[in-house]
Formats: structure tokens, sequence, C-alpha cells
């Protein structure tokens, strides 16, 4: 069975961008996924051929950020999206529907929601949490 690629949208030199990474990276397989720092950068991987890609984790850093969205709504129709938002206000997340996304959660989070939906999105198998020895 082919890999599922996932598109990781998060912007250059943020702090919760790099906590997201982290936590993304560390439940995929290599190689499956592709990170795009702007948002020109999101919409030319979005107008690409797909390859694969079937989920989409992107990061609004702000209700702007958020704004710029809007237009790719079409272009992330066929994806499995997951949307991190900059706050939890009813408008924020008003907004955020509009993208369709399967999972939404804010800025604050620790990720670790984003890596268990992820999980069961690609249908990945769980990794032990602790090392295990074979006899």
């Amino acid at each position: 069975m082919p890999q599922r690629k996932l598109l990781l949208y998060t912007p250059l030199a943020h702090k919760a961008g790099h906590r997201l990474e982290e936590a993304v990276v560390a439940v995929l397989p290599e190689g499956t996924a592709e990170v795009v720092r702007t948002a020109a950068g999101l919409a030319r991987r979005l107008r690409s051929p797909r390859n694969g890609l079937e989920v989409a984790v992107i990061m609004a850093t702000g209700r702007k950020k958020l704004e710029e969205l809007q237009p790719l709504e079409q272009m992330l129709e066929s994806l499995l999206t997951i949307l991190i938002l900059p706050d939890a206000a009813p408008r924020t997340i008003a907004r955020a529907h509009k993208l369709r996304p399967r999972y939404v959660t804010d800025i604050r989070s620790d990720f670790q929601d984003v890596a268990a939906v992820l999980k069961k999105m690609l249908a990945l198998p769980e990794l032990p949490l602790e090392p295990t020895t074979s006899f």
C-alpha cells in the first residue's frame, strides 16, 4: 500500500510552528512530509499535482493569516485537513470552519492531539512508549 503524504504549513520562525513540526514528524514515516513556510508556497503546492498528497496540517498564526487561507478553500476541499488556529474565539472558529477542516485546535496546544489525529487519519501503527527487548 502506498504511503499517504502530508503537507505541513508552519510559518518560518514561529515557536509554536517548531513545536507542531516536532509533533507531526515524530509520528510520520520518514519521507512522507512536505513542509512549506509561506502562504505563497502553500498555494503553489496546492496548485501542483497531488502525487499522493492526502493530508494537510495548516497553522494560522494570526487572524490575518487565517483570512489569507480563505482563497485556498477549494484546493483544500479534497484533502483531510487539520487546522491550527491563533485563538479559540468563536469568530475565529467560525471562519476556520469555512475551510472544512477535519480537526481544529489552537496554537496554545502541545500538539499531541494533532499527532493522535494524524495517526488515525493515516492509520499509523502505535509506537511503543518504552523500548522493548525481545528474547
